[in-house]
């Protein structure tokens, strides 16, 4: 690459990008306007809505007037003006006078009726005809024995009604039931202090929080930093994404409506040096559009929020957070150019918005879920672990320390990310018909017939795409099949109807070399051998991996052993049989590999290269296990079965790869006896992990090594050259 075409290309599109008054808007103007309109909004909203009379009314009023009991002040008083308010208000509160000075100001009261029956129980909706006229917002029905069984120490009803689906009535009720406790509070103290019993007698023990004797005021600051710390990340995210997506449309799909594309095609730049140009503009725009966020932001925190902790947007913060920004931005940028590179206009570019917003937002959301915090395992979760590491940072709490632990776990995956994105948008750039694709008229008739008349000679890579989306349908409709039926039953029906029968059917009617199109070929003498023996080598480090992720929620692994469908089995039959052996280990070893090895991985060939085969079918089979928290140890299994299937040109190497696999997680349910040792715990629990840890490095080391040794060695089958790709190497 030349950085002199680079720098050139890099400064043509943020020129162009500068003339573009939208774009300057999306990116500068609203960022900066947005949350101090937004924050001087809320804050006038919320002022007119808490200055909005909200109305209480009560029927039979004159039992909550005048004197109730002898020397508690009633609930309700004359105002002078014909009006009642809350007498119960000016009772002292110790968290916030000056809100039961607002509640005494704003709570209308109105008399609706005088009489009311002793027990209005069975006609309830007779009383309800203000509310449902708004004219008040909760209804209050006062016994006309109220007062008499009140002075009477007895425990009279009294009846509150509101709007079920209506907010304001909800806050209204809130609130009055809040003053109807403090003024029966007050009555019981009264009723004790008659009979001589201390004012605590109710009241066995006395709790001591620190949190709840704070001020209301500091309370609700508390609570309001906390919900910043949440969702301050998801903004600044999706902001991200955002500020990358409208550029990308625009550099790419907007140059081939404006003609401009093939301008820049036919000069002396390469098609990578076009992209790591228009790359760099995009990452500029979303940089400077989630950076212009964080800023605004922090003035506006800094401005309207003096009763909040400064220290939530303190200098070093906004410092780390930019530095978090910047492999963020360059992820969603590479993302943003290669999705830009497919569409075919501007308006096709918008239609990926919604897509790309939906695909992020899990991602991002996961942090707002309770309990999720940052941990290794979240933090090599693409855009997750940038978020949980931005609320770590934004905490105003000065005893948290910043976590630097987590930078490098956090920052080098999101390097990889970004840089298999821009690979990713290279290869957009690449493929002509990626570039100039024309308008695709839909008509299912005529495509349906061209696909069973003009069939290829072995599966295409949207074939592939296809199949695996088939499959994972499937895979969800089936998880709640059979319940009622045994574990054995379901799996053998789920493995050959959902898994093996999608591909097979796809190769025998779209492809005229159905053989050769699942890789159904006879592999070297030498795979047999050595594939059983790279999968008892990968046995102890992808099991000390599982172990691992499994020991970050303990929860989960407890579960696990409790609910597991074959712990029924074997707690009943003390071991599974060798039926269990057949359909847990043989059936998926031979269903699975012929759909993700064969046909799958066949098809993927057909257009990308070989290792990016690779890599997308491992990815591929790891979805298709519906298992987070077993994704890695699924996708290294991937890279090492389709490896073997492109060095032997077969599958039945991987197939056998995967049945020894299989066989050792299955062999101890099925002959507990024999493998009783192994759960045996003479020794230390450290010296156990320390033990396994050792076994599993060297396992690995000897599987690399072996895996090495099978890639680089021996020559390529004759007969079936044809079927590679052009760029190939792994069996050159």
């Amino acid at each position: 690459m030349r950085w002199s075409i680079i720098r050139v290309i890099w400064v043509r599109e943020l020129r162009d990008q500068l003339r573009d008054r939208r774009t300057l808007f999306m990116i500068a103007v609203l960022p900066i306007l947005l949350y101090p309109l937004a924050g001087v909004g809320l804050m006038e909203l919320a002022a007119g809505f808490s200055q909005k009379p909200q109305v209480v009314g009560v029927y039979g009023v004159e039992n909550l007037t005048g004197s109730v009991v002898k020397g508690i002040t009633p609930l309700l008083e004359e105002d002078g003006k014909g009006g009642l308010q809350v007498a119960s208000a000016y009772l002292d509160h110790p968290d916030d006078p000056a809100m039961l000075s607002r509640e005494r100001q704003l709570l209308e009261v109105r008399a609706l009726g005088d009489s009311v029956e002793a027990s209005p129980t069975d006609d309830l909706a007779a009383y309800r005809k203000p509310l449902e006229d708004h004219a008040v917002d909760l209804v209050v029905i006062v016994p006309n024995d109220f007062k008499r069984r009140l002075q009477d120490d007895d425990h009279p009803s009294l009846f509150v009604l509101g709007r079920d689906s209506d907010e304001t009535s909800r806050i209204v009720n809130t609130r009055f039931t809040l003053m109807l406790a403090r003024w029966r509070k007050a009555i019981k103290e009264l009723r004790f202090e008659q009979r001589h019993i201390p004012p605590n007698f109710d009241d066995p023990f006395k709790i001591d929080d620190p949190e709840r004797a704070k001020p209301a005021a500091e309370r609700a600051a508390t609570n309001l930093v906390a919900l910043m710390l949440r969702m301050f990340p998801f903004i600044l995210v999706m902001w991200s994404l955002a500020g990358a997506l409208y550029p990308a449309v625009d550099l790419c799909a907007g140059e081939k409506e404006r003609g401009t594309m093939e301008t820049l095609l036919i000069s002396p730049a390469s098609r990578e040096e076009i992209v790591w140009g228009k790359f760099l503009t995009i990452w500029v725009f979303s940089a400077a559009t989630a950076l212009l966020n964080l800023l605004s932001m922090a003035v506006t925190a800094w401005t309207l929020g003096s009763q909040l902790p400064l220290d939530a947007f303190r200098p070093a913060v906004l410092f780390w957070s930019a530095l978090l920004v910047l492999p963020l931005s360059a992820f969603f940028s590479a993302v943003s150019l290669a999705v830009g590179a497919y569409a075919r206009s501007s308006k096709e570019g918008q239609y990926y918005l919604m897509p790309l917003f939906l695909v992020t937002l899990p991602l991002v959301c996961l942090t707002l879920a309770p309990g999720v915090e940052l941990s290794p395992l979240y933090s090599m979760v693409p855009v997750t672990g940038v978020a949980l590491l931005l609320q770590k940072l934004i905490s105003p709490d000065p005893q948290a320390s910043v976590p630097w632990l987590y930078f490098i776990p956090v920052l080098a995956p999101m390097v990889v990310y970004s840089w298999l994105a821009l690979r990713w948008a290279i290869e957009q750039f690449q493929r002509e018909e990626v570039l100039f694709r024309e308008a695709e008229r839909l008509d299912m008739g005529l495509w349906l017939r061209r696909l069973f008349r003009e069939k290829e000679a072995l599966p295409t890579a949207g074939q592939a795409f296809f199949c695996f989306a088939l499959l994972l349908v499937l895979r969800w409709l089936s998880l709640g099949f059979g319940r009622d039926q045994p574990v054995l039953s379901i799996t053998a029906v789920c493995q050959l109807a959902f898994t093996a029968a999608p591909p097979l059917f796809m190769a025998l009617l779209l492809t005229t070399r159905p053989r050769q199109g699942l890789a159904l070929r006879l592999p070297p003498a030498w795979s047999w051998p050595a594939a059983a023996l790279l999968a008892v080598l990968c046995v102890p480090p992808l099991a000390w991996l599982t172990l691992l992720i499994l020991d970050q929620f303990p929860g989960l692994k407890l579960l696990l052993e409790e609910h597991h469908p074959l712990t029924g089995a074997l707690q009943s039959n003390g071991g599974l049989s060798i039926n269990y052996l057949l359909v847990l280990a043989v059936m998926p070893a031979l269903c699975e590999e012929l759909a993700f090895r064969g046909f799958i991985l066949t098809g993927l060939r057909r257009r990308f290269h070989a290792w990016t085969a690779v890599f997308l079918s491992s990815f591929l089979f790891a979805l298709f296990q519906m298992n987070v928290f077993q994704f890695a140890p699924h996708f290294i299994l991937g890279v090492v079965m389709a490896l073997i299937a492109l060095r032997t040109n077969s599958v039945a190497p991987s197939m056998v790869f995967h049945l020894v696999y299989n066989l050792f997680f299955i062999a101890p349910l099925v002959f507990p006896q024999v493998f009783a040792v192994l759960n045996t715990k003479e020794s230390g629990s450290g010296l156990q992990s320390l033990l396994l840890g050792i076994l599993a490095g060297v396992c690995a080391l000897l599987a690399v090594g072996l895996l090495a040794v099978m890639l680089l060695s021996g020559k390529r089958p004759a007969a079936v050259a044809p079927a590679l790709p052009s760029g190939s190497r792994l069996n050159s």
